[in-house]
């Protein structure tokens, strides 16, 4: 855990690979999250509608899929990691006023919600 899901609109650009390798390392250091737990994707969508529908605007929504039992400080210092980085990564875009970000959280039920990692 966790399992990180980057949404985005495909007007989105950035350093995908670079955003997930420093989000992964900040988890870790935090002690809250496991490297060999850590598994991260983009998924991007072509169809969108924001604000007023205007299709240069954009959107990305970092989505932490975790184990429960983590306090709510813990779960809130991994947003504000999330947060961060995209404000860093997506600088350029915040500045022109061309994007929305986000970040969620879900924790996954013990038990009810099944993870078998065979990389280890």
């Amino acid at each position: 855990m966790p399992h990180i899901t980057l949404e985005c609109t495909d007007n989105v650009d950035m350093d995908f690979h670079s955003f997930f390798e420093e989000l992964a390392q900040a988890l870790v250091e935090t002690g809250h999250a496991a490297r060999l737990g850590i598994k991260a994707r983009k998924v991007t969508t072509d169809s969108y509608y924001i604000v007023d529908g205007c299709e240069d605007y954009k959107m990305v929504n970092l989505l932490f899929r975790l184990r429960e039992g983590r306090d709510e400080s813990t779960l809130r210092q991994f947003s504000e990691i999330g947060i961060g980085l995209l404000e860093k990564y997506l600088q350029k875009d915040i500045e022109h006023k061309a994007i929305i970000i986000s970040t969620e959280i879900k924790e996954l039920i013990k038990d009810r919600d099944i993870t078998k990692n065979a990389i280890r």
